[in-house]
């Protein structure tokens, strides 16, 4: 999956916003395009196709989908990443806390992100509807792949190199989850046309 594309067409408007969300580092996310097509451009189905491919794609509330997309969800679809992402939080701070009781030590817990809130748009606007949830769905994202940092820079000793270290098995996955599986599942790409 290339990212998400936030996707505004809204009933009485004339052109329709794609902002396009990229993972741009091992925990990066940054809105990495945006297109306003215009209904009447001959080309708008090519476009929002090609803009869309191979991202997941979230409709902005009252969009209406310009064309037929095979998984796309609403923006409420990220309340379940957000509640994944505080379940983990949790695990990976009961494994720390474990594992200092067990060696008698004092570890840091780490600080996560706090937890976005999908904001107004500054106008009622395509682009500025679209860019709002573009910017809500970067950050709900950022605080995953950071938790998953998080979990990652606690899997290998640094100074043994053994693993696993202070994850217990069950969290010692030697990579970076891009998403959780089952939130993955549910917000699947588009395939190419």
């Amino acid at each position: 999956m290339l990212g998400f594309a936030t996707v505004d067409r809204q009933p009485l408007a004339e052109s329709t916003a794609v902002w396009l969300t990229s993972r741009t580092g091992n925990n990066f996310v940054r809105n990495t395009n945006a297109v306003v097509i215009r209904h009447d451009d001959p080309d708008y189905i090519k476009k929002v196709r090609s803009l869309t491919a191979e991202r997941s794609v979230v409709l902005t509330d009252g969009t209406e989908p310009p064309v037929t997309f095979a998984h796309a969800v609403r923006i409420g679809a990220f309340d379940a990443l957000i509640e994944q992402t505080s379940q983990y939080q949790e695990r990976i701070c009961t494994a720390i806390s474990d594992y200092a009781s067990r060696k008698r030590t004092e570890l840091v817990v780490p600080r996560f992100l706090p937890v976005p809130s999908l904001t107004t748009p500054e106008q009622d606007e395509p682009q500025f509807r679209a860019l709002s949830v573009a910017n809500y769905i970067g950050s709900v994202w950022a605080a995953w792949l950071f938790t998953e940092e998080q979990r990652l820079r606690r899997t290998v000793s640094p100074r043994t190199q053994e693993t696993p270290w202070i994850m217990p098995a069950d969290l010692n996955s030697p990579t970076i989850a891009v998403l959780p599986a089952e939130f993955a599942d549910r917000v699947k790409p588009e395939p190419l046309s």
